[in-house]
């Protein structure tokens, strides 16, 4: 491993305004990426953006709804146009209602679940693949969940279902795509400690249980799923697509 492995290459982010994405982002840009921040929230990337500056990397924002087909394809465009290139993509971004079982969950929390957490990834890459195909290849690094991999989880049906679906297109867009110089795996975080599962984190019950399924005896941070999603995308998994990464302290074991 080396500190410039990704030194020239041209990353997007989504979903980087916090959390894991803006953890990733960061990493990414240490260690020598031009990286797109795209998100939603324009705040959030612009503090995304400023971290790395202060660095010294060099980084963007691009706000995008990564549900909308348009706005992922101009986030595609942007990047090309920017940086010259698209090598690496990680479709990261997603939204999900907490403790809905299916008879509470409502069509529209159902749908804007699969719009966002599912059908984004599809729009990600049906975008960034011509563009890889073109340059000889690159990577796409898909966040799914160990709760739509091997876990069960309650009350998350809606997230459940997008998660499984991204580890299954993941599997697909290997297969359709690697022959062609394009890898695809999926990393699959656990409990992770994050902004966006504070409402978790402040549920002492729920984080009892979670912490009590955990074979090392902490909550998850962004770091920890940075550092598998840059190996996933850097040439040191050149052997590896349509894989599911799972880095949830044990919790699949368990």
């Amino acid at each position: 491993m080396t500190a410039d492995r990704f030194a020239g290459k041209a990353v997007i982010v989504t979903g980087a305004a916090s959390g894991i994405g803006r953890q990733t982002a960061v990493a990414f840009a240490l260690e020598g990426a031009n990286v797109l921040i795209a998100d939603l929230d324009a705040d959030g990337s612009a503090e995304t953006v400023a971290e790395i500056e202060r660095t010294g990397g060099t980084a963007s924002a691009f706000t995008v709804d990564v549900s909308d087909e348009h706005g992922v394809a101009a986030m595609v465009e942007t990047c090309v146009d920017r940086y010259r290139s698209l090598d690496v993509l990680h479709n990261n971004a997603y939204w999900a209602p907490l403790y809905r079982p299916v008879t509470e969950t409502s069509t529209d929390e159902w749908n804007r679940t699969i719009a966002v957490t599912l059908t984004s990834v599809f729009f990600g890459c049906k975008y960034a693949i011509p563009v890889m195909l073109e340059a000889g290849g690159g990577v796409i690094v898909n966040t799914a969940s160990v709760a739509g991999h091997m876990v069960g989880s309650p009350k998350f049906a809606a997230y459940m279902a997008a998660k499984g679906g991204v580890v299954q297109l993941t599997r697909s867009v290997a297969m359709d795509y690697g022959r062609r110089g394009i890898r695809c795996n999926a990393v699959c975080p656990g409990f992770i400690e994050t902004p966006a599962t504070a409402p978790l984190m402040a549920d002492a019950e729920r984080v009892e249980f979670l912490l009590g399924k955990l074979l090392v005896a902490r909550p998850g941070q962004p770091a920890d799923i940075a550092a598998a999603v840059l190996y996933l995308a850097s040439d040191e998994s050149s052997f590896m697509t349509g894989q599911t990464l799972v880095v949830d302290g044990g919790r699949s074991i368990n």
